[in-house]
């Protein structure tokens, strides 16, 4: 197959979505063969969601939308309708001959298959169950539903941020899926790494919730600790200042700005032009600036609103202070270091023609560009036939009984 990390390992996946999909993207950036299940009967919801990728002349795109082409990269389909016998007894043929299986679905449609962890590891012994779900597969709420906003809100990430004395803010960027796909890759390698020592397969069960939580390590132990909840605190900081987004020369464009040290304040001072009130007592001093912010802010951003963001990043940054553009979308995807590490770059999809999609965030002497998404069913003859030695006549049968459908 190819020389890389994950070489002959071949994943299963019945995925949707993001949280499922992007942990197989990313093992098929290791090198992993990844076969998507999925049907007609209840198609992933990203194949026809609008979003990423602009579709060439001519292309149809209906079922191939940029979500999923980017969720999905590298990735094979094959189609199965699983609420069938024969369907299961195809995906368990397929876990025969397979290393891993990733799941992302409400921790009880698996067991209502007859396709849990028990029931595969009776197929084969040394098989890694990998599932992704909303609280985790055990616990009195598992069976809650939940999409990325509830997530957000139930691993206490909504709450935790906003300005002080304003309402949670809604969550959109859904960040719980994303997290939840790395510590997948982590707990696949790690099983596969076990198993390598003892030949044993193993269940390893995520709650996207719990993933939340591992980035809130300061809320939790303020009430951990102290019994007191963390305010929300908008764009500052418990000890630096000045900490946030300030206005620059254009519409709706900022720089963020972090000083930590009194170096650091001083530097930020020289670059303005060391104005008369950096002077003032109540800007003497790290925890007087951070007691006065309100006032710093302004004074901060009377200077920053002269340049434009890059501008003021550069000047910034030259004299080892903190700075970045906020940049929109359109400033991301075009920006000169991220082309420049090919971390977002165009492919060529048989049907949705031009799409532009992202790599795995990391850069490594086996990084690589994946295949694009599949088209739903594109790669059956190879599962089916080459895969499970299925006669001609047997897989149209199959069709005839849209057990592959």
């Amino acid at each position: 197959m190819n020389d890389s990390l994950l070489k002959d390992i071949r994943i299963i996946a019945a995925t949707w979505v993001w949280a499922g999909p992007w942990l197989g993207a990313v093992l098929a950036d290791m090198g992993a063969e990844v076969i998507k299940v999925e049907s007609r009967q209840k198609i992933d919801n990203m194949r026809y969601m609008i979003g990423g990728g602009a579709p060439g002349p001519g292309a149809n795109p209906s079922l191939n939308r940029g979500g999923f082409n980017v969720y999905n990269r590298g990735a094979k389909s094959c189609t199965i309708d699983l609420k069938k016998p024969d369907g299961v007894d195809l995906f368990k043929e397929l876990v025969k001959i397979s290393d891993i299986v990733i799941e992302n679905f409400p921790p009880r449609v698996m067991p209502d298959l007859g396709l849990d962890y028990l029931a595969l590891k009776g197929v084969k012994p040394d098989v890694i169950m990998v599932s992704l779900n909303f609280l985790g597969s055990v616990g009195p709420d598992k069976d809650y539903l939940a999409y990325a906003s509830t997530l957000a809100a139930v691993g206490g990430y909504v709450s935790s941020f906003g300005y002080p004395d304003g309402d949670p803010p809604p969550e959109s960027l859904y960040l719980a899926d994303p997290i939840a796909s790395m510590y997948g890759v982590i707990g696949a390698l790690s099983a596969l790494y076990y198993r390598r020592k003892t030949g044993k397969g193993q269940h390893v069960d995520i709650s996207e919730t719990e993933g939340l939580i591992s980035v809130l390590p300061e809320m939790v132990m303020e009430y951990a600790m102290n019994k007191r909840i963390r305010p929300r605190m908008g764009n500052r900081d418990e000890i630096m200042a000045p900490h946030g987004c300030y206005p620059c020369n254009g519409n709706d464009k900022w720089v963020a700005i972090a000083v930590s040290t009194e170096e650091e304040w001083q530097a930020l001072c020289r670059v303005m032009g060391n104005p008369e009130w950096t002077k003032e007592e109540r800007f003497s001093d790290r925890f007087r600036r951070w007691q006065n912010q309100d006032e710093l802010d302004k004074r901060v951003a009377g200077w920053t609103k002269n340049f434009d963001a890059y501008e003021a990043t550069r000047m910034l940054q030259e004299v080892g202070v903190a700075a970045g553009p906020s940049l929109n979308v359109e400033e991301l995807v075009d920006d000169r270091h991220i082309r420049a590490r090919g971390a977002i770059f165009e492919q060529n999809h048989v049907e949705a023609g031009r799409t532009v999609v992202y790599r795995s965030p990391w850069l490594s002497a086996e990084t690589r560009h994946n295949q694009p998404a599949p088209c739903m069913g594109e790669h059956n003859d190879y599962v089916f036939k080459d895969l499970l030695n299925l006669s001609d006549g047997r897989v149209a049968a199959l069709v005839e009984e849209k057990v592959i459908y």
